[in-house]
C-alpha cells in the first residue's frame, strides 16, 4: 500500500469508529474492522482529540506512543487504519484534486464492505454450499477459465494512455503474467475428462462475456479506471459463507463436489501467480501514481467498483442457470445452452 500519510491533509477517525481505552488497550472498531493498539499512557480525551482531526505528524507520534515504537512502525499502522476505512480524511474530498492514494484506501474500504453482501445470497454460493454438485462446479471453473482468457486482450487499451514510468512497468508485468493463464487453466480441464479443444472455442455465458469485457472497456477510459476495475479480481475479499474455517472456494470444489485435484492444482497455480506478482497491491500502486484527480473522476472511479461488482453477481448467476443441471461428459461436443436459457 502506498504511504497514504504523505498525502493526508488532516486525517481523524471515521464517524463510524468507536474508540475505547480498556485494560491498557486502545481499541478502534466500527462493526466490521477492528484494530488494538497498546495503549501505554493514552486516556480517553486522547482519543477524543484525535477523533476530530489532527495534522499527520501529530497522528504519527501519538501512534507512536501508543506503541513504544519509531516513526516506520507507526506509519505501518496509519496505513492499516487508513486501509479499512476506520481512518479517513475528510478533507481531500474539498479539494481540487485528490490524491490517487488516498482515492486507492476508500476503493478498497468500500470493496471489502460491499462484496460480501453482493454475493452472499448468490443461488450459486448457496447451491454449492448445500451438496454434491459436479456439473456446476465444474462449470464454475469453466466460466473462471473464460473470464481469465479474455486477460490476454483487455488489459492492452490501457497502453495507449499517458502515464508514468512505474505504471507501465506494473501494467507490463501484470500483462505478462495474465496473458499465459488461460492456457494454464485451460490445460487443467483433460484431468476433468473434457477436451481442452472444444472448451478453447467455446463461447462463455452472456453475462460473463459483460463481466470479463468491462475490463477492456474501462481500460480505454484510463489507467484510473483500469485500476478502479481490477480491485475486484485482484484483491481478496472476505469470504462467503459456505465454505470451512480455513478454507476457500477450491477446497470446496474438491471436498464437496469432486474437483479432480490435478485441475485444482492448475487453479492454485494461477493464484500462486498472482501472489507472487503482488497483483493484490497492483491497483493502489497504479492509482498512488494519479496524484491530481478531479472530485468529478475520483466519484467515476466509485462507480467504476459499484459496476464491476455488480457484473460480476451477474456472472454468478449465469454460471447457476447455465450448469446446475449439467452431468459434465466426456463425449459431449459441447457446454450447456446459454445463461440466458433454462
Amino acid at each position: 500500500m502506498p504511504d497514504v500519510i504523505d498525502f493526508a491533509v488532516r486525517p481523524r477517525f471515521s464517524d463510524r469508529a468507536s474508540l475505547t481505552v480498556d485494560d491498557g488497550v486502545v481499541r478502534i472498531e466500527d462493526g466490521t474492522y477492528r484494530a488494538e493498539f497498546p495503549a501505554r499512557a493514552a486516556e480517553t480525551p486522547d482519543l477524543t482529540r484525535l477523533a476530530h482531526g489532527v495534522p499527520p505528524q501529530q497522528l504519527l507520534s501519538e501512534v507512536g506512543g501508543w506503541l513504544g515504537c519509531g516513526e516506520r512502525e507507526a506509519r505501518a499502522a496509519v496505513q492499516r487504519l487508513f486501509s479499512t476505512g476506520l481512518l479517513v480524511d475528510p478533507d481531500a474530498a474539498r479539494q481540487e484534486h485528490v490524491p490517487g492514494a488516498y482515492v486507492a484506501c476508500r476503493l478498497l474500504d468500500v470493496f471489502r464492505r460491499r462484496f460480501p453482501a453482493a454475493v452472499r445470497d448468490a443461488p450459486l454460493l448457496r447451491a454449492l454450499a448445500e451438496g454434491p454438485n459436479p456439473g456446476l462446479a465444474l462449470g464454475f471453473l469453466v466460466e473462471t477459465y473464460f473470464v481469465v482468457r479474455s486477460a490476454r486482450w483487455s488489459s492492452e487499451p490501457v497502453f495507449r494512455h499517458d502515464m508514468t514510468g512505474a505504471q507501465r512497468a506494473a501494467l507490463e508485468d501484470f500483462r505478462d503474467s495474465e496473458s499465459g493463464h488461460g492456457e494454464l487453466l485451460l490445460s487443467g480441464f483433460a484431468f476433468a475428462g473434457l477436451d481442452v479443444d472444444v472448451l478453447r472455442r467455446a463461447p462463455e455465458a452472456v453475462e460473463t462475456m459483460a463481466y470479463s469485457h468491462a475490463y477492456g472497456a474501462f481500460a480505454w477510459q484510463g489507467v484510473a479506471q483500469f485500476a478502479a476495475a481490477l480491485v475486484l479480481p485482484e484483491v481478496p475479499a472476505p469470504r462467503s459463507g459456505g465454505t470451512r474455517s480455513g478454507d476457500d472456494v477450491l477446497d470446496l470444489l474438491a471436498r464437496d463436489h469432486g474437483v479432480p485435484d490435478r485441475l485444482i492444482k492448475v487453479f492454485r497455480a494461477h493464484e500462486d501467480d498472482d501472489v507472487e506478482g503482488d497483483h493484490a497491491g497492483l491497483p493502489a500502486l497504479l492509482l498512488s501514481e494519479e496524484r491530481h484527480l478531479t472530485p468529478a473522476v475520483v466519484e467515476h472511479l466509485f462507480v467504476v467498483l459499484r459496476q464491476m461488482i455488480d457484473l460480476y453477481r451477474g456472472h454468478l448467476d449465469a454460471v447457476h442457470r447455465r450448469y446446475a443441471r449439467w452431468t459434465p461428459d466426456a463425449a459431449a461436443a459441447r457446454l450447456p445452452d446459454n445463461a440466458f436459457r433454462v
